[in-house]
């Protein structure tokens, strides 16, 4: 199934203690680069995380979201410095006896008020915690967001496959146009040629040499000969078509092929010397063109 590099998925994970919800956006890109923006204490699962990814984003850029929140209050610690309680007390006795407030007093609830919301008196240390046996919950979540953004990718790709099937279709119709009138071409150049040649030599009374004429034709025929790029055209729609269904990622073989397309077409509309038939390479090319911009949106 073709997929489209653009998408968005969302997957989450949650319990009494952990939750996870990521999301991932994709945009056409050129390269495949992912971007990850996640909580510090998950940078250490952060390269484990782009791996996953790639393994199912091929082509183009996916920006991912991930916000994460844990429960670690079992294990916490609060640890009192006395030492450090004590020489705040101190030092709140000296500034009081600096500005002349020795007559006031503060209650005890106060005084140990005051001292706890000083620096460094209460310290909280969290229970230690692995990052890695967080991993399996949140490759839960991440798996969740990729299967929601390759059924979004895929349902556009459906799309866009259909689209350039039947521009494919049209490009074949137009070609068999081309190849139906190159033969025409020879034929009213030697119908020109003869014409042309007659109304000169008819003043001599003479006729047209049927040898050289011929001879004239055949470089002529031979000079605006488009069967082998009719040829190499149609075998690069039939593996166009053949991409198309294959199911893998095509994006970057597609844009190689469509420069060959287009090579292809401008050398039929140089060498068949025709009107009508430039006509058809100009209507050929606009598909082409069609085709190119959705193929930049291919995985």
């Amino acid at each position: 199934m073709l997929r489209s590099m653009t998408g968005f998925g969302r997957g989450e994970y949650n319990d009494d203690k952990l939750s996870f919800v990521i999301e991932i956006k994709t945009v056409n890109h050129r390269y495949n680069e992912v971007a990850i923006r996640l909580p510090r204490f998950l940078n250490a699962v952060e390269d484990r995380i782009r791996k996953t990814i790639l393994k199912t984003v091929s082509r183009g850029r996916a920006d991912v979201f991930i916000t994460a929140s844990y429960d670690n209050t079992e294990g916490c610690i609060v640890k009192v410095d006395k030492a450090l309680a004590k020489a705040y007390h101190e030092a709140l006795q000296e500034i009081a006896m600096a500005v002349n407030y020795e007559g006031v007093k503060l209650s005890e609830q106060a005084e140990i008020f005051h001292l706890s919301r000083c620096a460094d008196v209460i310290s909280v240390r969290e229970g230690y915690f692995s990052v890695e046996s967080l991993w399996p919950q949140m490759l839960q979540a991440i798996e969740q967001a990729l299967q929601n953004l390759v059924e979004m990718r895929s349902a556009e790709g459906m799309n866009i496959q259909k689209d350039l099937l039947a521009r494919a279709d049209t490009i074949a119709d137009k070609l068999s146009l081309v190849e139906a009138k190159a033969p025409q071409v020879v034929v009213e150049y030697e119908k020109r040629m003869t014409e042309r040649i007659s109304e000169v030599l008819k003043n001599f009374e003479q006729s047209p040499d049927p040898e050289r004429l011929l001879q004239e034709v055949a470089i002529f025929a031979d000079r605006v000969n488009v069967t082998e790029e009719i040829v190499r055209l149609k075998s690069h729609i039939k593996q166009f078509r053949h991409m198309l269904e294959s199911g893998e990622p095509v994006g970057r073989k597609m844009d190689f092929l469509i420069q060959e397309f287009n090579r292809e077409a401008n050398t039929i509309a140089s060498k068949a010397n025709d009107f009508n038939i430039a006509q058809i390479v100009v209507e050929i090319k606009g598909e082409i063109e069609k085709i190119r911009e959705q193929v930049q949106n291919i995985e």
